[in-house]
């Protein structure tokens, strides 16, 4: 007969691996995994200014008519206060659980368009600085500012440049009492909230009402809420 067809080889076969240089791999493909998410997000406010960051979110957001968004927001409170029978007191309450509604909702939006979902603000001071900085310029459009701040660096007040709530408004007498947008501070409480920081916010200075030339608003640390898990680690 003719020549035998070559027998193939067996594969050398591997030594068993040792449990701690499988353990070595999996932390080596987790740091792995880590540096590669790091990587496809992008750390907005180390790369650039929270101003910036604000500005971009703002372009990028669809617009509607500055007087439209104002003479809406009047007539909302003017219904808030029909609602109420004119009790001022009862509608400065109705119009901040209003605003905590909204602010809830918003933080998925804010979340979601700056990637902040990835890094969460570590302290009261840096969310303080992406409420301010970030969030009122995405939504309103205005720049604003934290000043005063305590020594605990719990507690501070928001400066507005602006306020486009507040365009073509002037209270009746009557109504000299009423915080006009006080569904704003509402919005700002209720977004912390969400993200586990518990505040109170009150305005500090309202030209609507006499106090002051800008619309300042006073945010007083109470809680920063642990994140609970539904298992052990």
């Amino acid at each position: 007969g003719g020549p035998r067809a070559p027998r193939a080889r067996p594969a050398p076969r591997r030594p068993p691996e040792r449990p701690l240089n499988r353990a070595r791999r999996r932390r080596g493909a987790r740091r792995g995994a880590r540096r590669r998410s790091a990587a496809r997000r992008v750390d907005m406010p180390a790369a650039a200014s929270r101003t910036a960051l604000g500005a971009a979110c703002w372009t990028a957001t669809e617009k509607v008519n500055a007087e439209l968004f104002a003479l809406t927001h009047g007539a909302f409170v003017r219904q808030i206060l029909r609602d109420h029978e004119d009790d001022v007191e009862c509608a400065n309450a109705a119009l901040e659980r209003v605003g905590r509604a909204m602010g809830a909702r918003m933080v998925e939006e804010f979340l979601s368009r700056t990637n902040a979902s990835g890094g969460a603000c570590a302290t009261f001071e840096e969310a303080m600085e992406m409420t301010t900085r970030v969030g009122l310029k995405m939504f309103l459009n205005v720049d604003a500012k934290t000043r005063d701040w305590s020594e605990e660096r719990d507690e501070c007040v928001i400066e507005m440049e602006s306020n486009p709530l507040a365009e073509f408004v002037e209270l009746p007498g009557k109504y000299g009492d009423l915080s006009y947008c006080n569904a704003l501070c509402g919005a700002i409480r209720g977004a912390l909230e969400t993200v586990r920081v518990r505040t109170t916010c009150a305005f500090e200075s309202d030209p609507l009402r006499g106090e002051g030339e800008r619309f300042a608003i006073r945010v007083k640390l109470l809680e920063l809420v642990p994140e609970e898990y539904p298992f052990d680690d």
